[in-house]
C-alpha cells in the first residue's frame, strides 16, 4: 500500500435531487452557540475545541476531514454519549448530496436486522448554512487501523470475516437498489477501537521481535454514502476511487451492481497483501491491461461510444456492446454467498 498516494476523488455532479427530507431543524443565532464566523475559503466550518455546535452539542475534536466537510466528535448532552457529527461544507453541490446522503441512510436503517452493517444516522439539523449529520461514534478506519499498524496486513481469517460482513452489507445495499460507488478501506470502520498486541513475524536490526496491532473485534460498518447512486436513475460517467475503480467505468461502457463487487475484491487484496490490487496510476495503462485481457480470453472490446461518442448510463445493451468482457456477467454480492 503507498502512503503517500492520493487516496481520494473528487466528488461529481449527484444524478438527482433527494427525495423530500424531514423537517430540518434551523438553529438560530445566538445562546449557547460561539460568536458567528465566516467559513473558510472552501466553505468548511471554522470551530474551536471546546466550543457548541448548538446547545446540544460540545466539539471535542476533529476526527477527520474529506472533500465533502469535517467529522467533529462531539459530547450529546443529552443522551450523556459521544457522537460523530459530519459537517457538510456551506456548498450547494455538497448541501445537495448530504440530502441524498440522508435519504439513503434512512432507506438503510429501516430494516432493523441490517442496521449492525451500516452506520446509523441519530438526527441531523441545519446550523449557519451546514448540514450536520450526527452519527453513532464508531472506532478507526480499516485505513487508519493498518497505517497506525505501519501497514503490517490482517491475517487471513480476520480479511475473510470482514469480507463476508463487507458483502453481506453490499448485497444489502443491492437489494434496496443502491449502488455505494466508493468502496475503499478509508468507508470502512471497526465498531470498536480496542485492540490487542501480537508478536510479529519480523524483527528489527537487532533481532527483536517485533510485535503488531489486531483489532479485539471484527465487527465492521459501511459509511459515505453520499456518493451512492440509485440503479433507476442516470449514473456519471466516473465513480470510484482509482484504486478501486472496475474496468467496465475506465472504458466508459456504464456502469451497475457489479463495479462495487470489483471492488470489495480489490479490498480485500489490499487488506491481506498491503498492496493496491489497482497500483496503476494512469487510466491509459489500465485501458491496455484491460485489452491485453480480454485478447488472451479470446474476445475484443468494443465500447458502444464508438457509434454513440457518448457512454451508456443505463447499463442496457453490454452483452452487445462488449465481447471479452462483459460487465453483466460478474457476480452479485448475494451470488456471492
Amino acid at each position: 500500500m503507498e502512503s503517500s498516494r492520493s487516496r481520494k476523488r473528487t466528488r461529481q455532479a449527484h444524478d438527482c435531487a433527494a427525495a423530500p427530507p424531514p423537517e430540518r431543524e434551523v438553529v438560530a443565532r445566538g445562546g449557547a452557540s460561539p460568536p458567528w464566523r465566516e467559513d473558510d475559503r472552501d466553505g468548511h466550518f471554522v470551530f474551536d475545541l471546546g466550543e457548541n455546535l448548538t446547545r446540544r452539542y460540545k466539539i471535542l475534536s476533529k476526527m477527520g476531514e474529506g472533500t465533502f466537510g469535517r467529522v467533529l466528535e462531539c459530547w450529546d448532552r443529552e443522551t450523556h454519549e459521544y457522537v460523530a457529527i459530519k459537517v457538510v461544507r456551506s456548498i450547494r453541490k455538497y448541501r445537495d448530496a448530504a440530502m441524498i446522503e440522508i435519504d439513503v441512510l434512512n432507506r438503510l436503517a429501516e430494516n432493523e436486522k441490517y442496521r449492525s452493517l451500516c452506520v446509523q444516522i441519530q438526527r441531523w439539523f441545519d446550523y449557519r448554512n451546514h448540514i450536520c449529520i450526527v452519527f453513532e461514534k464508531l472506532g478507526p478506519s480499516l485505513y487508519d487501523f493498518l497505517k497506525r499498524n505501519r501497514y503490517q496486513p490482517f491475517p487471513v481469517e480476520l480479511v475473510r470475516e470482514f469480507g463476508r460482513q463487507l458483502l453481506e452489507s453490499v448485497a444489502y445495499m443491492h437489494e434496496l437498489r443502491l449502488i455505494h460507488t466508493d468502496l475503499k478501506p478509508e468507508n470502512i470502520l471497526l465498531v470498536s477501537s480496542e485492540y490487542i498486541k501480537v508478536p510479529s513475524t519480523k524483527k528489527n536490526s537487532q533481532g527483536e521481535m517485533h510485535f503488531k496491532c489486531l483489532p479485539k473485534s471484527s465487527a465492521i460498518k459501511l459509511i459515505d454514502f453520499g456518493s451512492t447512486a440509485f440503479d433507476n436513475r442516470n449514473h456519471n460517467s466516473i465513480v470510484s476511487t482509482r484504486h478501486y475503480r472496475a474496468p467496465e467505468i475506465i472504458l466508459g461502457l456504464g456502469w451497475s451492481f457489479p463495479c462495487d463487487i470489483w471492488s470489495v475484491g480489490c479490498i480485500l487484496v489490499e487488506l491481506c497483501s498491503v498492496r493496491s490490487l489497482h497500483t496503476l496510476y494512469f487510466s491509459s495503462t489500465s485501458l491496455v491491461i484491460v485489452f491485453l485481457t480480454s485478447h488472451f480470453l479470446g474476445g475484443s472490446i468494443v465500447s458502444d461510444t464508438r457509434e454513440s461518442g457518448t457512454p451508456s448510463n443505463d447499463g442496457e445493451g453490454f452483452g452487445t456492446s462488449t465481447r471479452g468482457y462483459d460487465t453483466e456477467s460478474k457476480l452479485f454480492s448475494s451470488e456471492i454467498f
